[in-house]
Protein backbone atom coordinates (compact mmCIF):
# COMPACT_ATOMS: atom_id res chain seq x y z
CA UNK A 1 0.00 0.00 0.00
CA UNK A 2 1.38 3.38 -0.99
CA UNK A 3 1.00 6.21 1.46
CA UNK A 4 0.01 9.50 -0.11
CA UNK A 5 1.02 12.55 1.90
CA UNK A 6 -1.90 14.73 2.84
CA UNK A 7 -1.86 17.98 0.98
CA UNK A 8 -3.16 21.22 2.36
CA UNK A 9 -6.52 22.30 1.02
CA UNK A 10 -6.30 25.04 -1.58
CA UNK A 11 -6.26 28.56 -0.25
CA UNK A 12 -9.46 30.54 -0.54
CA UNK A 13 -9.55 33.07 -3.31
CA UNK A 14 -8.59 35.81 -3.62
CA UNK A 15 -5.23 35.06 -2.07
CA UNK A 16 -3.61 37.84 -0.03
CA UNK A 17 -0.80 39.58 -1.88
CA UNK A 18 0.14 42.56 0.25
CA UNK A 19 3.56 43.20 -1.31
CA UNK A 20 2.09 43.18 -4.80
CA UNK A 21 -0.77 45.48 -3.80
CA UNK A 22 1.67 47.93 -2.17
CA UNK A 23 3.79 47.90 -5.34
CA UNK A 24 0.73 48.46 -7.54
CA UNK A 25 -0.57 51.24 -5.31
CA UNK A 26 2.71 53.12 -5.25
CA UNK A 27 3.20 52.78 -9.02
CA UNK A 28 -0.39 53.81 -9.70
CA UNK A 29 -0.28 56.57 -7.11
CA UNK A 30 3.31 57.90 -6.87
CA UNK A 31 2.04 60.55 -4.44
CA UNK A 32 1.38 57.80 -1.87
CA UNK A 33 4.09 56.81 0.60
CA UNK A 34 4.68 53.01 0.51
CA UNK A 35 4.93 53.00 4.32
CA UNK A 36 1.48 54.64 4.56
CA UNK A 37 0.02 51.99 2.23
CA UNK A 38 1.62 49.18 4.27
CA UNK A 39 0.30 50.73 7.49
CA UNK A 40 -3.24 51.03 6.05
CA UNK A 41 -3.17 47.37 4.99
CA UNK A 42 -2.01 46.32 8.46
CA UNK A 43 -4.78 48.32 10.12
CA UNK A 44 -7.34 46.88 7.71
CA UNK A 45 -6.26 43.39 8.81
CA UNK A 46 -6.51 44.38 12.50
CA UNK A 47 -10.06 45.70 12.13
CA UNK A 48 -11.11 42.48 10.38
CA UNK A 49 -11.45 43.47 6.74
CA UNK A 50 -11.30 40.48 4.40
CA UNK A 51 -8.73 40.45 1.61
CA UNK A 52 -11.55 40.81 -0.92
CA UNK A 53 -12.78 43.94 0.87
CA UNK A 54 -9.24 45.33 0.93
CA UNK A 55 -8.78 44.70 -2.81
CA UNK A 56 -12.07 46.32 -3.73
CA UNK A 57 -11.49 49.34 -1.50
CA UNK A 58 -7.87 49.76 -2.63
CA UNK A 59 -8.92 49.73 -6.28
CA UNK A 60 -11.51 52.44 -5.66
CA UNK A 61 -8.99 54.52 -3.71
CA UNK A 62 -6.29 54.25 -6.37
CA UNK A 63 -8.78 55.58 -8.92
CA UNK A 64 -9.82 58.49 -6.69
CA UNK A 65 -7.42 61.42 -7.14
CA UNK A 66 -8.34 62.84 -3.72
CA UNK A 67 -7.95 59.58 -1.77
CA UNK A 68 -5.17 58.73 0.67
CA UNK A 69 -4.06 55.32 1.96
CA UNK A 70 -5.69 55.95 5.35
CA UNK A 71 -9.07 56.16 3.58
CA UNK A 72 -8.90 52.38 3.23
CA UNK A 73 -10.11 51.93 6.79
CA UNK A 74 -13.77 52.13 7.64
CA UNK A 75 -14.70 55.15 9.73
CA UNK A 76 -14.27 54.44 13.41
CA UNK A 77 -17.33 55.49 15.38
CA UNK A 78 -16.72 58.18 17.94
CA UNK A 79 -16.81 56.64 21.43
CA UNK A 80 -18.85 59.47 22.90
CA UNK A 81 -21.75 58.62 20.59
CA UNK A 82 -22.13 55.22 22.21
CA UNK A 83 -22.29 56.56 25.75
CA UNK A 84 -25.14 58.99 25.20
CA UNK A 85 -28.46 57.63 26.41
CA UNK A 86 -31.20 57.67 23.82
CA UNK A 87 -33.89 60.28 24.43
CA UNK A 88 -37.10 59.19 26.07
CA UNK A 89 -40.55 59.32 24.46
CA UNK A 90 -41.28 62.69 26.06
CA UNK A 91 -38.62 64.23 23.82
CA UNK A 92 -40.52 63.11 20.72
CA UNK A 93 -43.80 64.38 22.19
CA UNK A 94 -42.27 67.79 22.89
CA UNK A 95 -40.83 67.88 19.38
CA UNK A 96 -44.19 66.99 17.82
CA UNK A 97 -45.91 69.71 19.88
CA UNK A 98 -43.31 72.25 18.73
CA UNK A 99 -43.87 71.27 15.09
CA UNK A 100 -47.66 71.53 15.47
CA UNK A 101 -47.29 74.97 17.04
CA UNK A 102 -44.96 76.12 14.26
CA UNK A 103 -47.30 74.86 11.53
CA UNK A 104 -50.40 76.35 13.13
CA UNK A 105 -49.29 79.72 14.62
CA UNK A 106 -52.84 81.16 14.91
CA UNK A 107 -54.25 78.16 16.73
CA UNK A 108 -54.32 77.97 20.52
CA UNK A 109 -52.28 74.90 21.54
CA UNK A 110 -53.24 74.91 25.27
Amino acid sequence: MTHQPMSDPPSPYPRPASSELIALATVTRPDWDPFAVREALAHAHVVGMSWGQVLAAAGRLMADPDAEPADLLPAVPEPWRHRRPSPGPETAQRGAAAVRAALNPNRDTH
